[in-house]
């Protein structure tokens, strides 16, 4: 004998369905933390999305960033080997891959001093097909960089760094539009077929923001970053084969630092001794 849900329980289970592949859909990567010798990466974590038609289909691509290594070994940069970013559209489709990376970066020594956090990514790219048939555009995003900690003390207000962007391009074989912007670089086909390299840099300086911020010289002992990476392709229906394909091939995350050295640490303790002692000295002379 057969059963027939009733109607509100099949609308219920539909929507259990639906909330699970939501959930899914949208779960976190975690790729735990990686120590270098003067900085740590903290709760490294992804998150990735994909939009592509038509028709609109969402979906969610499998670490898109994939597991980072300290690249080279034992160094302070931060890599990431397993990259999967890229899209391919022809023919009237149209792709935008989106993907998010969190993490904490802190000092790994009470001595280390964080001068300076750089993002150098690259890829190639290609577009075929008449004038403005073809675009294909690789986006930088920073949503956050914070310092929230000085000297082991948390910041009552985070400062908050912006980025300085470099962007470069190399047209290898055909011609293409090439469009800079800041964090961002677009190519668009200007007919026939064009192929070439993409690559932007993001420098962020802490010792200027601390300055500004009238914190000149003091340790950083706490960072949040919050990016996103973008790509993008879309192509017309015209008479003949329109293109667009970008990928990303390479992602560091590197750091300028300071340790002082053990002589300069102790002639400063040595020097606040010195001190301490004349301070004392000269209150017993004017006691006498």
């Amino acid at each position: 004998m057969s059963y027939a849900f009733p109607k509100a329980l099949r609308t219920l289970l539909a929507l259990a369905v639906t909330l699970a592949l939501a959930n899914v859909a949208s779960a976190n990567q975690s790729y735990g933390n990686l120590v270098g010798p003067n900085i740590m990466y903290l709760g490294i974590t992804e998150v990735d999305s994909q939009l592509a038609g038509p028709p609109p289909v969402n979906s969610t691509p499998a670490q898109l960033f994939g597991q980072p290594v300290l690249s080279p070994p034992g160094s302070n940069t931060m890599g990431f080997p397993s990259l999967s970013f890229g899209l391919q559209t022809a023919n009237g489709q149209f792709g935008l891959q989106d993907g998010k990376l969190t993490m904490d970066i802190v000092p790994t020594t009470p001595q280390t001093f964080i001068h300076s956090l750089s993002f150098d990514e690259g890829g190639a790219w290609r577009v075929l097909g008449p004038q403005g048939g073809a675009t294909a555009e690789a986006t930088f995003l920073f949503n956050d960089l914070r310092i929230t900690s000085l000297n082991g003390v948390p910041l009552p207000t985070a400062i908050i760094v912006n980025p300085a962007f470099s962007v470069n391009s190399v047209t290898q074989n055909g011609s293409a539009v090439v469009t800079p912007g800041t964090g961002d670089i677009t190519f668009t086909s200007s007919g026939g077929n064009a192929v070439g390299t993409w690559n932007i840099l993001a420098n962020f300086d802490l010792d200027a923001a601390l300055a500004a911020n009238g914190k000149a010289g003091q340790r950083i002992t706490g960072m949040s970053l919050s990016l996103d990476n973008q790509l993008f392709t879309q192509t017309t229906v015209t008479q003949g084969l329109t293109l667009a394909a970008i990928d990303k091939k390479n992602f560091f995350i590197s750091a300028v630092t300071t340790v002082p050295e053990p002589s300069t640490i102790l002639l400063g303790l040595m020097g606040g001794v010195g001190m301490l002692v004349g301070g004392r000295r000269l209150r017993k002379a004017r006691t006498a």
